[in-house]
């Protein structure tokens, strides 16, 4: 609007100009060079004088025009070039995402050949390489995004990727660090930086990511709690091998802080507490947690730390002072099928049948009660009744990994076959839940998801 306003200005002033030397006197203007002499009047001189200029701007545009051509062919050619070469990147990606290695690699060469030297290009190349089964040159393509700054994290993400999907988790773990310094706010680089610091069992270190990830709300307070739990049970247990008893004391009972029925923490701090003549604690602690959590390791430590008997032993008297050492603890919570067993095997142990047998019945010890009819009346087919019964009852609860469902003998904070974090649990194993299978941490090829995590 204001360049058409000033237009008309401009032609309002040079009407007015020409209308102003039409009326002015005529004068004439002489000049002499060359041996010639030219007599004209001043306003024409003028005008002609204007007009000459005119021309030769006009003229010196048509020549800066003309050349112009090649350098504005040339732009033209290289735009034309890139905006093919992204379209071609597209397709490429696109080609990727369906999972096409032959038409990924042939676009991802197509668009090599127009946008050389773009951070797409070489992600296009490597992902292309990747459906190719091509591992190395993939790798290879993923460090050269490395170099640049704006796209170094998605060379990170490949390499980390492909150090996932070949197990090498110390290099997975430096590469973590890596995108952990470039985007510290994603959330599944977070995940990833916990979940192989204590795959690599950097107990403490991954202490200092759980703190950052629960602060940041990566993770919630009910699941960083059972974390620091595992954790600090895992620092009690590396402790004590390097026999620093009192460090691997005060973590096992900062883990009972969080929660005082976690029987592989109980059963570390009352071992520890013996180890330095702390009996009481040690039987306070197994209290504690027998209340929370009744388990057959704490019902073998409470036996384990039966007193000696006061007085000489009669005929009158079977050894009732380890029945009711174990009755101590069956009444903390009488209840529990556990307490039942703890306190039948005590009374098989020492001759009490009556008691031994309510007590195997109401705890379902099948094998307890065949043992106990071999010991009291010797019947042997009665005895294999139950083992059948034994046999065909559901199975007594162990220690089961949730993620790939093998089972093992103890709690580790790792599971010995699939190496994840924190995934044991005190359950009854089920065929239906429990099958085992391989797990590992997943890696993904795709360019439209982050690798995937196990928590």
């Amino acid at each position: 609007m204001l360049r058409a306003l000033w237009f008309f200005i401009k032609i309002a002033l040079a009407c007015a100009a020409v209308i102003w030397a039409t009326q002015q006197p005529s004068n004439w203007v002489t000049i002499n060079g060359w041996g010639y002499e030219i007599r004209v009047q001043a306003v024409f001189l003028v005008f002609l004088v204007l007009a000459v200029l005119f021309v030769a701007t006009r003229l010196d545009r048509i020549w800066r025009a003309f050349v112009s051509v090649p350098r504005a062919y040339r732009r033209y050619r290289h735009a034309t070039r890139r905006e093919r070469g992204y379209q071609t990147l597209t397709d490429g990606l696109v080609a990727v995402a369906a999972g096409d290695a032959h038409q990924a690699t042939k676009l991802s060469h197509r668009a090599g050949k127009l946008i050389p030297e773009t951070p797409l290009t070489k992600l296009l190349h490597a992902q292309a390489a990747l459906l190719r089964g091509d591992a190395a040159k993939a790798r290879r393509h993923f460090a050269d995004l490395l170099d640049d700054r704006s796209a170094a994290f998605l060379g990170v993400r490949g390499l980390l990727n492909e150090a996932l999907h070949a197990g090498d988790h110390r290099r997975a773990l430096d590469l973590v660090r890596r995108a952990h310094e470039l985007q510290p706010g994603r959330a599944w680089v977070v995940k990833h930086l916990f979940e192989l610091e204590t795959r690599n069992r950097e107990w403490i270190k991954a202490e200092r990511t759980l703190k950052k990830a629960q602060k940041s709300g990566v993770f919630d307070a009910a699941t960083a709690s059972r974390h620091r739990l595992a954790l600090w049970t895992a620092m009690s247990a590396d402790a004590e091998s390097r026999e620093e008893f009192p460090a691997a004391l005060k973590l096992a009972r900062g883990a009972l802080s969080i929660d005082p029925g976690f029987t592989p923490a109980a059963a570390r701090a009352a071992r520890l507490f013996d180890n330095i003549g702390r009996r009481r604690a040690a039987l306070k602690t197994i209290e504690a947690a027998w209340a929370k959590n009744p388990h057959p390791e704490l019902a073998a430590l409470w036996l384990m730390h039966a007193p000696p008997a006061k007085k000489r032993k009669s005929i009158y008297d079977a050894g009732r002072d380890v029945y009711n050492w174990a009755k101590r603890l069956y009444d903390v919570n009488p209840e529990h099928r556990e307490g039942h067993r703890l306190l039948g095997n005590a009374a098989l142990q020492v001759n009490l049948w009556k008691e031994a047998r309510e007590q195997l019945t109401a705890g379902q010890d099948f094998r307890g009660l065949a043992k106990l009819e071999r010991e009291e009346t010797g019947n042997e087919a009665k005895a294999r009744e139950w083992l059948e019964m034994a046999a065909e009852a559901p199975p007594d609860a162990r220690w089961i990994c949730a993620s790939c469902g093998h089972g093992a003998p103890e709690w580790q904070a790792l599971c010995r076959h699939c190496g994840h974090f924190d995934s044991m649990g005190w359950v009854t194993p089920s065929l239906d839940v429990h099958e085992p299978k391989r797990h590992v941490l997943q890696p993904h090829h795709g360019i439209l998801e982050p690798p995937r995590h196990i928590s």
